[in-house]
């Protein structure tokens, strides 16, 4: 999800590495600037820009040019899946439902951007971006009836979370959490974080296992400031990164699929009337400028970053599941939105190791639950391999509805706010096969139909491994407390 400022919705009308990067340049069936671009997964894409250009991309094509029903410019598309997607620019908003793209919403003088959708696919976000005034407005996918928009001072430049548990970063360095209906928590417009230094963030990136479930701070949160330097979020403040970016480079977007692999795109004059691309990445510890782009590479404007396996596991019909993976079967995958309907695209920048940690938390007391019971939760990790976890972190969370009577899992408590606890432990290294088991017991305080919400999160904290699948790394536990 990217917010363009005015500077860079109008700026084209006028690591680690294992040896030099390979990447290819192609041209889409367009021609027209490409302003954004979205992957939800490393097979499907879809880029839009200038004169209602929309081209969907599947298995690494050059992609497809479909209808799209306006002229209008577009800057900013979100793909939740190949069935559902939505794209926003010059006083329109489309909704792609895997059939074609209709209009869901329309001003005069608007500039629609800043675009989300939560991970259970039941509400969109899109952004009436303006001045004193932005608009941040709901749209509940498959209703007839659709909430009031929310203005805000300041921009909204990302999103993450889930549904009715949302954060909002603000150009300013701010963070917000809000419900779906963008209601705040409690009666109250929730800051979770107020930020005192004067920032102008034009894009950010928010690691998906960073942002935890409950009114808290996401962990981690990478961003490009003014568009000339990259800051980092630890949790607790933004520090600028202290990476010098030549005077003639302007960043424009900046996303990844974890922590440890990040991409910026940006572009240069070439002195030649036209603009040369730029591309930084992040392993974690170090942002290196690419060098190695291909001759010809015009001015990049956004970026997707997914992680796959390579398409050979797939010749036979085999599920990934059915297969041992090694190290050498994963890519990091990144397809780059360019000038003149060109897209760039590479899968060999991050040399790393691979596993897949997954957490899994049950309630093993039998229900129905009522108030003054102890109930007990297990919680397994495990990981599949290919590679060791290391560093790994353990995060749970719980209303408190409950409250925690024996911790058999060692936790430390790190935050308690409004009605949430989180407590963490650190675990050094999940071995391949191997299987962490333990329970909490807690005692139910809360009332008649009030929700028991029980969360368990895990976070590689290791800069040279990647999780393959972040969908595992969270699991959760409800239950509604019963009548006796």
């Amino acid at each position: 999800m990217k917010v363009k400022l005015l500077l860079l919705i109008c700026m084209f009308s006028s690591q680690l590495h294992a040896g030099p990067s390979i990447w290819d340049l192609d041209q889409t069936p367009t021609s027209e600037v490409l302003n954004g671009i979205s992957a939800p997964n490393n097979y499907f894409a879809i880029a839009v820009g200038e004169n209602g250009a929309i081209v969907h991309f599947k298995n690494g094509d050059n992609g497809t040019l479909i209808p799209s029903g306006t002229t209008n410019e577009l800057y900013d598309v979100y793909a939740a899946s190949d069935q559902l997607a939505v794209a926003a620019g010059v006083e329109i908003v489309l909704l792609w439902n895997g059939t074609d793209w209709q209009q869901i919403a329309s001003n005069m003088n608007s500039n629609y951007t800043g675009l989300w959708i939560t991970p259970e696919k039941d509400f969109l976000f899109y952004q009436d971006f303006g001045s004193p005034f932005s608009f941040i407005c709901p749209y509940e996918i498959g209703a007839v009836q659709q909430g009031f928009c929310l203005g805000q001072f300041e921009a909204m430049i990302s999103m993450c979370g889930r549904s009715d548990d949302i954060k909002m970063v603000m150009d300013n360095g701010d963070i917000r959490h809000y419900k779906n209906s963008l209601a705040p928590f409690n009666g109250i417009d929730e800051l979770l974080h107020d930020e005192s230094k004067f920032l102008n963030l034009t894009g950010v990136f928010i690691p998906e296992s960073a942002c935890l479930p409950g009114p808290f701070k996401p962990l981690d949160i990478y961003a490009i400031n003014n568009t000339k330097e990259f800051y980092h979020f630890d949790g607790n403040q933004w520090n600028n990164m202290g990476v010098i970016i030549p005077n003639d480079q302007t960043l424009t977007w900046l996303n990844g699929s974890r922590s440890n692999n990040i991409v910026a795109t940006g572009f240069k004059p070439n002195g030649m009337l036209g603009n040369d691309g730029v591309i930084w990445t992040f392993d974690g510890s170090i942002w290196t400028e690419e060098t190695n782009l291909p001759i010809g590479t015009p001015g990049l404007t956004d970026v997707a970053v997914n992680i796959g396996l390579i398409d050979e596991i797939f010749i036979d019909g085999f599920e990934v599941s059915n297969m041992a993976l090694t190290n050498s079967d994963i890519k990091v995958d990144i397809l780059a939105a360019a000038e003149n309907g060109h897209k760039i695209s590479s899968d060999d920048i991050f040399e790393t190791l691979f596993n897949d940690v997954t957490v899994d938390k049950k309630l093993i007391t039998p229900e129905p639950i009522h108030s003054g019971d102890t109930i007990i939760f297990q919680i397994d990790i495990s990981n599949s391999g290919p590679s060791n976890a290391i560093a790994v972190k353990f995060y749970d969370s719980y209303e408190h509805s409950i409250e925690l009577t024996q911790d058999n899992c060692n936790m430390q408590t790190s935050e308690v706010k409004d009605s949430f606890t989180r407590r963490t432990k650190n675990i050094p290294i999940v071995s391949v096969d191997e299987m962490i088991t333990c329970t909490m017991e807690f005692k139910v305080i809360g009332n008649v139909g009030d929700m028991i919400i029980n969360y368990a999160n895990i976070r590689g904290m290791d800069s040279n491994s990647i999780d393959i699948d972040m969908a595992n790394d969270e699991s959760y536990s409800r239950a509604v407390i019963q009548p006796n």
